[in-house]
């Protein structure tokens, strides 16, 4: 039930830790799960429901046979597209700007679409903790000990750099303190 507001943040308090080096990060991730424990549950609540269908229709398509099977997997995988591309930057983008549900889940899309290499990039890091904790044992161990968090530190880093694309200050702020340094 609350996989949407511990995603958010999670996100929150990795970006965070990348951008400022604060060492707060169990303060930062209750903030951020408190604050945006409304919008980040509808939002994982409307996610799952959106996906649950998209993986029967899929599932139905594939069992269909003839032109309107393939029909159906065409038209399937059309949706499932940008539905994965949304589902990889809701979180990160809801931790980041404070907009009402219709305003992120238009953000997450146009942001993954105009930074689409990155969007590759960040799939495959996913990708990659996922076929291995599926298909490799010894990494089921790390996987419970470091848990999600340790993709999410690694694609923060990419969402860090999207994000200062939309907030010139914030790109700013990182200049002057490399010159600083």
């Amino acid at each position: 039930m609350t996989i949407g507001a511990s995603t958010t943040a999670l996100y929150y308090s990795c970006m965070k830790r990348i951008r400022t080096n604060e060492g707060y990060v169990s303060r930062n991730f209750f903030n951020a799960f408190k604050s945006n424990f409304r919008q980040s549950t509808l939002i994982w609540l409307g996610l799952a429901a959106l996906g649950l269908i998209l993986f029967f229709d899929m599932h139905i398509a594939i069992e269909a046979k003839g032109i309107i099977g393939q029909f159906m997997v065409v038209s399937c995988s059309v949706l499932i597209i940008p539905f994965v591309l949304v589902a990889l930057y809701i979180f990160p983008v809801q931790a980041k700007f404070e907009n009402r549900i219709r305003d992120n889940l238009k953000n997450a899309l146009l942001m993954s679409l105009q930074n689409f290499h990155l969007s590759l990039l960040i799939i495959l890091i996913i990708g990659t903790f996922v076929c291995l904790t599926l298909f490799f044992r010894p990494f089921i161990g790390l996987i419970l000990v470091c848990g999600v968090g340790l993709a999410a530190y690694l694609t923060s880093g990419i969402f860090v750099f999207i994000f200062r694309k939309y907030i010139p200050k914030e790109l700013d702020e990182a200049r002057r303190s490399v010159d600083a340094g």
